[in-house]
């Protein structure tokens, strides 16, 4: 059985889990379907109401009213288009490394929306989707990798 653990999370300072994060590096119906329903179960798992899938160029926000504890309450906010223009770029040991550079891309990213200046560049769908709850959390809590990278366990991402 395969150990449910998102690419990216968001942890208050008390070590509550506010926010999880799923990156793929390719965009496909069958890529983002399986990544929706394994950011739902990390949901259940950790016990988290907000979780955000990055396929490619599109950004997915899911939220989880937790009127039923089996994730059946998990619902799609919405999506917008990330440029991949607005990414930063990745930490210089995964430069190169095709999925593992997407995320930690992605991490940078998630990082420097801390930053109001920054959250009020992104395109106004990107803008109103992350905006309120999103831009808040990311915030006030901790951005970080869920594990630990290495170049073959993110080979087939």
């Amino acid at each position: 059985m395969q150990t449910l653990q998102p690419d990216i999370f968001v942890k208050s300072p008390d070590s509550e889990y506010l926010m999880l994060v799923e990156v793929k590096l390719k965009d496909t119906r069958d890529s983002v379907n399986r990544a929706i329903d394994s950011l739902k179960r990390s949901m259940v798992s950790f016990d988290c109401s907000l979780g955000l899938l990055v396929a490619g160029e599109r950004v997915i926000l899911l939220r989880d009213t937790l009127e039923e504890y089996n994730g059946a309450s998990i619902y799609t906010v919405g999506e917008a288009k990330l440029p991949v223009s607005l990414l930063p770029p990745a930490d210089g040991q995964w430069q190169d490394g095709g999925a593992l550079e997407f995320e930690s891309q992605v991490q940078n990213w998630l990082e420097s929306l801390k930053l109001r200046s920054n959250v009020d560049k992104l395109p106004s769908d990107l803008k109103t989707l992350l905006s309120g709850a999103v831009t808040n959390l990311l915030q006030w809590g901790e951005v970080r990798a869920a594990g630990f990278r290495s170049k073959q366990s993110k080979a087939i991402k």
